[in-house]
């Protein structure tokens, strides 16, 4: 229970020294009524019904995708922004962009009128930008001994064995996740590090792209807001020291990370896996260590299969004799 505890003050702590390594990647920066404007009321597109649509002309780069419950009726790319046609009475959009993800079941200020034309500008990011998937927080106990080596031509010399046990907790974008590193050292070593999540997705009955396009159905179908994440990792290597104050260490292992969203009752339930947001495999991580006095500050970074990144950043407390 108290190492909880000291996990969540962690968290916190991190959560203020990222910043904005977590914020909106884009928004809806205004939505309204165009009443002067009568493209849908002179060229109406009209729905499965012979009911004439709603114009909604978003302002946002052509790589953006739009879907909602009733659909969408027709999409023109036009000089600067895209023009969709909807149904209606259409209530909410879902908005998604390759890279900087989706923004599901935005709600229009009140139901779309047929023959009427409204304006959706959107905020985005000024360069593309990478996301942080995860941020980790070391928390450090090293216990020290001493063994006399005997040196030649030379008085008896103290060669340090350090000990590291470090629980470390993994922010990122799915929830925390818990782990534990391991280090044994002189001058040389090696190091074990795993953690996970907790979290299972469970049995998925279907497969989507990344950006929720099911191939099976060649359709987008309707998700519910929250979704399923399990992530783990495993790296063992060697740690070496390269200076009185800092040590590096690299390895290997295995990893995995896997989302799947939820169907809605109307498509039948169930759950998905999302490929797009699914990498396993190879798992490579290399970073650095200074230690000053009693304090030891880390920084190294992880990939899984290539695909997926994380950012380890570490603080702890040096015990024993110095």
């Amino acid at each position: 229970m108290m190492v909880r505890k000291i996990f969540l003050l962690i968290v916190v702590i991190c959560m203020m020294a990222v910043g904005k390594a977590g914020a909106q990647q884009f928004g809806v920066a205004g939505f309204r009524m165009l009443p002067n404007d009568v493209s849908a009321f002179v060229n109406p597109v009209r729905d499965l019904n012979g009911e004439a649509c709603a114009l909604v002309k978003v302002v946002a780069p052509k790589e953006f995708a739009f879907s909602s419950p009733l659909g969408v009726v027709k999409r023109k790319d036009e000089t600067g922004e895209i023009w969709l046609y909807l149904p209606a009475g259409s209530k909410m959009m879902t908005l998604k962009h390759p890279q900087w993800g989706v923004m599901r079941d935005y709600l229009f200020p009140k139901p779309l009128e047929g023959r009427a034309t409204y304006e959706m500008r959107l905020r985005v990011p000024q360069k593309p930008s990478v996301m942080l998937k995860r941020d980790t927080v070391v928390l450090t106990k090293t216990v020290v001994d001493t063994v006399k080596v005997e040196v030649p031509g030379n008085s008896k010399k103290r060669v340090p064995l350090s000990y590291l046990l470090m629980p470390t907790v993994a922010l990122y974008s799915g929830g925390p996740s818990e782990g534990l590193m391991f280090a044994m050292m002189r001058r040389f070593g090696f190091f074990v590090h795993g953690q996970w999540n907790f979290g299972l997705i469970g049995y998925t009955r279907l497969k989507s792209q990344r950006d929720g396009y099911i191939p099976s159905l060649n359709a987008v179908p309707y998700y519910y807001r929250y979704s399923r994440r399990s992530d783990y990792a495993i790296t063992a290597g060697a740690i070496h020291r390269i200076g009185s104050l800092v040590c590096l260490f690299e390895g290997a292992g295995y990893g995995c990370t896997a989302t799947a969203w939820p169907l809605d009752k109307s498509e039948g339930g169930g759950w998905v896996l999302n490929e797009g947001l699914t990498h396993k495999g190879l798992t490579a991580e290399a970073g650095l260590v200074f230690t000053i006095g009693r304090v030891s500050v880390s920084s190294s970074a992880l990939t899984v299969a290539g695909k997926q990144w994380q950012y380890i950043l570490g603080i702890g407390i040096k015990l024993g004799k110095r």
